[in-house]
């Protein structure tokens, strides 16, 4: 438990530095390694026997990520729609990953197709490193630490609903939510980390944390829900493909904590989602 906690600490306050302190090019380089550390790990949960392949179809999306959508741009608040229609796919992406969990292991044979699973692992991770740049560069010309803001904002609602399920789970739960992917996992944690998380966007609203994200109330309300909702289904995906693999953490680079994925794989949901729903609504209520 002590190697835990100092573990969270550590991550707690290199995260905070690398939100405030790093400039945007030194995050978008962190952002990067955090990729390919996800990469790296999720190779063998795809099934993979080697890791080598898979890194490459990564570096080569990533890549060409950069060349068709430069970071530069997100810093001039310059988004092509390209990106946005991306994230709009994300999102429909894990609404098709929810009836994936719930028929979870009946069918689950498609894993062992190469093809699918590198288009899976791509779908995984490129919104999420492309919703980490567009975040954190939100007005950065105007004001390097309104992006960080909203990314800690919207990382904080996964972290909140991570610990109201833990605890209302403990609590009162009873109900499981889906026993053959998480056992752990419960109905009553599910609501009890929805009210937390819900409670932490009234407040960083509030405070003005979320910018121009807020201009729109009922955009940013829904679309932080679909985040909450979803960085869910993020966690439930993670836990499905080590089931699959019969590995327990993916990864040991965390004393305590498992691997990188084991840290963002409610992240890998949340932040695409959440780009994607508001780029949805804030259109659709205009």
């Amino acid at each position: 438990m002590g190697t835990r906690i100092a573990t969270a600490a550590v991550l707690i306050a290199v995260v905070l530095l690398w939100l405030f302190v790093a400039d945007y090019p030194i995050f978008a380089i962190g952002a990067l390694a955090a990729y390919a550390l996800a990469a790296h790990e999720m190779a063998p949960l795809l099934g993979f026997k080697t890791r080598f392949p898979f890194l490459i179809a990564a570096a080569i999306a990533a890549s060409a990520a950069f060349f068709f959508a430069p970071p530069g741009l997100f810093v001039l608040d310059q988004i092509p729609l390209w990106v946005h229609i991306l994230m709009v796919a994300a999102l429909v992406f894990w609404c098709a990953m929810i009836p994936l969990i719930k028929v979870f292991p009946q069918y689950s044979g498609f894993w062992t197709r190469p093809g699918i699973n590198f288009a899976f692992g791509l779908m995984l991770l490129v919104p999420f490193l492309l919703a980490l740049l567009i975040l954190r560069s939100h007005h950065f010309a105007a004001d390097c630490n309104s992006g960080a803001l909203l990314l800690l904002a919207v990382m904080i609602l996964v972290w909140a609903a991570d610990t109201g399920a833990y605890f209302t789970g403990r609590a009162v739960g009873k109900n499981k939510l889906i026993p053959a992917v998480s056992p752990n996992k419960t109905r009553e944690g599910l609501y009890g980390g929805l009210v937390l998380a819900l409670l932490a966007l009234a407040l960083f609203d509030y405070l003005g944390w979320y910018g121009d994200y807020s201009a729109q109330k009922l955009a940013l309300t829904l679309a932080g829900i679909g985040a909450i909702l979803f960085s869910v289904a993020g966690d439930l995906v993670e836990s499905m493909l080590k089931r699959h693999a019969g590995i327990k953490d993916s990864g040991r680079i965390f004393p305590g904590h498992g691997g990188m994925l084991d840290r963002i794989d409610s992240q890998l949901a949340a932040l695409p989602c959440f780009l994607g729903l508001h780029f949805i609504l804030e259109r659709a209520l205009a």
